[in-house]
């Protein structure tokens, strides 16, 4: 075994170690793309010919393959966070607020924080609400009611 081959094993292995840091990164990132010119250029110098290099190609597929397979077990296992997944649970029995119980909005009184076009933001009693207009264009720092609540938007239109 030459210079060269030994060479093309260590460029390998940088390679193969480099998308499995990819794997515990979210995105497609300097890892992956690292990882995967390393692991092509240790598979061209590790083989002296082509089926050399086709037999350390798919040696290089295998153990990737395994290491894909152990890091999908570890992170569906709680033992191992994983930085993808989320694993904060939302609480609460009711997190989705009916349209019944926003009808006492009806009728207050608000200032607008953005233009509307038809959707913006709107300040009513200290609270800021994402609101929608019945008209379409209403300007910031206008008055505004509260007219409707339809599909839980809250539909506004200009105070006089």
């Amino acid at each position: 075994m030459g210079t060269i081959q030994i060479l093309g094993i260590v460029v390998l292995i940088i390679g193969i170690v480099l998308i499995g840091v990819e794997f515990y990164l979210p995105g497609f990132g300097l890892p992956g793309i690292s990882g995967i010119i390393c692991t092509a250029a240790g598979i061209f110098l590790a083989g002296r010919n082509a089926s050399e290099r086709v037999i350390v190609g798919v040696i290089a597929i295998v153990v990737i393959a395994v290491m894909l397979v152990v890091s999908i077990i570890l992170f569906s296992s709680k033992k191992v966070k994983s930085p993808i997944k989320l694993e904060t649970d939302l609480q609460g029995k009711n997190l989705f607020i009916d349209e019944k119980d926003m009808e006492y909005l009806i009728g207050k009184k608000g200032i607008a924080l953005t233009d509307l076009r038809p959707s913006g933001k709107g300040e009513f009693d200290g609270v800021k609400l994402d609101i929608y207009s019945s008209n379409y264009y209403i300007k910031k720092d206008s008055e505004l009611i509260i007219t409707a609540i339809k599909n839980n938007k809250i539909l506004v239109e200009e105070g006089k």
